[in-house]
């Protein structure tokens, strides 16, 4: 199967999404709202749009990777929106990390227009998404499984279909950040005790180093360690927020406390509120080990 494909949103993961997509053999076609980061892309064999409609009509699959609900839904809608473009029988993938009940929305959206919705959130951060080496959780119509599959695999090392409820996915992706941004916080309490007692902390992270076996929560015991919160190739403490955001929602509509997500929140709040806002989310780990110290 060699697939025509649309691309909605050249962020930092949606840039290395697209190269492996052509890497593959696949037409692209992109769209980005600030058009001059589709010149990138554009350089490495992509044909651009004039907008997201433009783009979506000369696909069979449209790829969003867009930050939130509100930019998901402003480039469906409207006279240049996908759902202006996308024929019947198309299927929006999503790789976004987006709630559960939008997720629902998003299917409902598309039965109606006569399309086709499949989540399908990513794992890994955008250095990842370069080297086609994102993990993807597609839940979704299984009528549209086997071209969401084809395309989520050119930029994944791994593809997994949790269900045909879209929401499935998302809660998996929820689930999964949940762990590393725990773990995260855990990392940053573990130093501050060890910095407070006068103990030398890179002495827990050769620890961390052997005991965590992926390399993303290594990177982190070495980033808190070192207090290096650059975010290039990383994951900005904004969109963490968003994420923890959506966590502790999931999580109470379903009866479920995340005590330990409240209080991640609250750092980050704290953290951005001191304008650390572009910095990779771990950063909040700074307000456990004394701001400054």
């Amino acid at each position: 199967m060699s697939s025509k494909v649309a691309l909605i949103g050249l962020g930092r993961m949606g840039s290395g999404i697209a190269a492996n997509i052509m890497k593959r053999g696949m037409e692209l076609v992109v769209w980005n709202r600030t058009a001059t980061k589709m010149a990138p892309v554009v350089a490495m064999g992509a044909k651009a749009a004039g907008s997201a409609k433009e783009a979506a009509a000369s696909a069979e699959i449209v790829v969003t990777s867009l930050m939130d609900d509100k930019s998901i839904l402003d480039s469906l809608n409207g006279e240049n929106g996908i759902l202006a473009g996308l024929k019947a029988g198309g299927v929006h993938l999503c790789v976004a990390t987006i709630s559960p009940d939008f997720a629902d929305e998003l299917t409902r959206i598309h039965s109606e227009h006569g399309s086709y919705y499949v989540s399908g959130p990513v794992v890994g951060r955008p250095n990842a998404a370069l080297t086609g080496e994102l993990v993807s959780y597609l839940a979704g119509d299984p009528a549209a499984m086997d071209i969401a599959k084809e395309v989520a695999a050119s930029y994944s090392k791994g593809v997994y279909v949790v269900g045909k409820n879209a929401r499935a996915a998302n809660t998996i992706k929820l689930c999964i950040n949940y762990s590393v941004v725990s773990i995260i916080e855990i990392i940053g309490e573990v130093y501050a005790l060890a910095e407070k007692s006068g103990t030398d902390p890179g002495i827990i992270n050769e620890f961390y180093q052997s005991a965590f076996a992926h390399p993303a929560l290594k990177g982190y015991g070495n980033k808190i360690l070192n207090r290096d919160f650059r975010s290039e190739g990383g994951f900005a403490l904004t969109g963490g927020r968003k994420d923890v955001t959506l966590m502790l929602d999931a999580a109470k509509q379903c009866g479920v406390a995340l005590d330990i997500g409240s209080l991640i929140l609250a750092r980050m709040d704290a953290a951005i509120e001191e304008g650390l806002s572009d910095l990779d989310w771990s950063v909040f780990t700074e307000f456990i080990r004394g701001r400054g110290a």
